[in-house]
């Protein structure tokens, strides 16, 4: 059978340390019309929200977050690496070891066969009414993220530019390929963040970047909302 589903897998840390423009209902909400704002774009999708609530979620918000349109949801609390970095407010690590540890339990599953494309897309954030699933068509071997963007370190490390990581895709056949580039950005999130790892660490030639991949979402740093 040939694989047709795409599969989106939803990042978030819903009750965070940090809440210093968003409170936890707040980020429960805008975490909730993320999840509706995937099935309307893409009905037939399958969704995966992996949560790394540094405080435990309560029976009822679970079953409104599986109610909201997710096929499956992943505590990712249980994850020691995850919890420790997340309590710490350590937001690079902590979501690099959620997505190492997810897909690594993903690759096992029986759905990932009907897969044809995974999309990473941040928890808060909605597509907007200019994206197409079509797009993304006939780009089998290829990671997809939104056009690079010239790095603000100074000094200017290794990476030259760094990728926005709100979301993201790529091919099933690069899954294996997907836990090295985790693996890679442990060691490099010491020095840099999460944007700038994955610019350094994702294989070039297997990158295609969009001008527009119409997604916005609710910035935790300054309380605005961003359109990419």
């Amino acid at each position: 059978m040939i694989p047709n589903k795409n599969l989106f897998f939803v990042t978030s840390a819903i009750k965070s340390v940090n809440t210093r423009f968003y409170n936890h209902v707040q980020r429960f909400e805008q975490t909730v019309e993320t999840l509706k704002s995937i099935r309307s774009k893409v009905p037939d999708a399958i969704i995966i929200l992996a949560d790394a609530s540094v405080y435990h979620l309560t029976k009822e918000e679970m079953e409104i977050l599986i109610n909201s349109n997710c096929d499956y949801f992943m505590n990712m609390n249980q994850v020691q690496l995850v919890h420790e970095f997340s309590t710490r407010d350590m937001k690079s690590h902590a979501e690099n070891a959620l997505s190492f540890n997810a897909f690594l339990a993903i690759k096992q599953e029986p759905f990932i066969k009907d897969v044809k494309r995974i999309f990473k897309v941040s928890g808060r954030s909605l597509l907007e009414d200019g994206f197409d699933i079509n797009a993304y068509d006939n780009l089998f071997g290829k990671y997809v993220f939104k056009k690079r963007i010239p790095t603000w370190m100074n000094p200017p490390s290794k990476a030259t530019d760094l990728l926005i990581t709100r979301m993201f895709s790529f091919c099933p056949s690069l899954l294996d390929n997907y836990l090295e580039v985790c693996q890679k950005n442990a060691e490099s999130c010491n020095h840099m963040d999460l944007e700038h790892a994955h610019f350094l660490n994702i294989p070039k030639e297997h990158l295609v970047e969009f001008d527009k991949i119409h997604l916005s979402g609710w910035l935790a740093g300054n309380g605005t909302v961003e359109s990419y």
